[in-house]
């Protein structure tokens, strides 16, 4: 059995959100596994399209996703990153732990304060 390269796993993770800022959901589907689940403060999905939808929808109010770091640690990414958003000023920092298999991101954990989206949307 062949190891995926941490430079792999991290490279997928940099398409995931290379794709996302540049509103290419083409590309950032693409790297998502059919069966990719995610949680997150606002929400979950249990596959690709739920998950590229509330991607989708969140990016629709970003003017921005600073990524500041990132950790890869054999299959697994963990990303600390600010949103930049149009309600809300900068939201973060925001914690974003991905899991890589075959290339393809099969499960996106996140979290951070929800509230200033929140407040914004009341």
């Amino acid at each position: 059995m062949t190891l995926p390269s941490t430079t792999d796993v991290g490279r997928a993770v940099a398409t995931y959100f290379d794709a996302w800022r540049a509103r290419d959901f083409d590309t950032l589907r693409g790297v998502l596994d059919d069966d990719v689940t995610f949680v997150g403060p606002l929400g979950r999905a249990d596959n690709a399209d739920e998950c590229l939808a509330g991607l989708r929808g969140l990016r629709e109010i970003l003017t921005d996703i600073a990524v500041e770091r990132t950790f890869v640690d054999g299959d697994d990414v963990l990303t600390w990153f600010t949103l930049h958003t149009t309600v809300a000023g900068e939201v973060g920092p925001v914690v974003n732990w991905c899991h890589v298999e075959n290339g393809k991101i099969t499960r996106i954990r996140v979290t951070f304060d929800p509230r200033p989206l929140i407040d914004a949307g009341s």
